[in-house]
């Protein structure tokens, strides 16, 4: 996926304009301090931007990334932060975490039934007892429902001396046991076309609630977004607050 390399020292500044980065921040500093969070463990942490802020506010933080080259970036970045290329389906911490975040549609890329189950096996594995993740996936529902979208237009950035247009689209592609889609983009930089595809997942919440019954693991909240709104079944994403059972 070129996104997350061959564009990878532009992965921010694309992606920010979508987000909300100090509104989810906020929730996360706030839920992590009503728990007594002390360090952080980001899984799919990017180009490190979680990080370094979440160091900043005071925490201990650690982020993991499948990509050599956006840990690279990462890391030459944010030299005082420690990064390390990692998958979340395998990756085995060698010390426990109060907390474990993954943001921004990271747990998507995890296909089958098998990638997922492995991933929530380590998410147990590498907390402590009473510990707290976020998640943050895609909704099924509306994906089901709308089912394709055309290629178009949705933002216009300009990072050093590039001007980047991102045009986005995509098609359901498995609508059975699971929900799959793919995601066609194509990047303008200045003269240059970059096209770049990616499949993701996406869940219903029962799904999802399904799933980590085989863990021990509990949900504390469903949100629909970082404003705190309680999930309802047409939005976009869920942010779920999980914890891990101390017996």
């Amino acid at each position: 996926m070129k996104l997350y390399s061959e564009l990878a020292e532009y992965y921010f500044d694309i992606e920010k304009n979508a987000r909300k980065f100090e509104m989810e921040t906020q929730f996360i500093d706030r839920l992590f301090r009503k728990h007594r969070v002390r360090n952080i463990l980001d899984l799919g942490c990017g180009t490190g931007e979680h990080v370094t802020h979440f160091q900043s506010l005071g925490y201990k933080s650690r982020g993991i990334d499948s990509s050599i080259k956006m840990i690279e970036v990462a890391k030459k970045r944010y030299s005082h932060c420690k990064f390390e290329v990692g998958a979340m389906q395998s990756y085995k911490s060698q010390e426990k975490w109060d907390a474990i975040i993954s943001l921004f549609g990271s747990f998507n890329y995890l296909l089958s039934n098998e990638e997922v189950e492995a991933a929530l096996k380590n998410l147990e594995l590498n907390l402590k007892p009473a510990g707290i993740a976020v998640l943050e996936v895609w909704n099924a529902e509306p994906l089901r429902k709308i089912k394709r979208k055309a290629i178009g237009p949705v933002a216009q950035i300009k990072a050093k001396n590039t001007t980047i247009q991102r045009n986005r689209g995509f098609r359901l592609v498995r609508a059975d046991q699971s929900t799959v889609v793919e995601v066609n983009y194509i990047y303008n930089l200045n003269a240059k076309e970059i096209k770049d595809k990616h499949l993701m997942r996406a869940y219903f919440l029962v799904e999802f609630q399904r799933m980590l019954a085989k863990h021990r693991m509990e949900i504390l909240q469903v949100y629909s977004n970082y404003n705190e709104v309680k999930f309802k079944s047409n939005a976009s994403r869920m942010i779920l607050v999980l914890k891990k059972k101390s017996n």
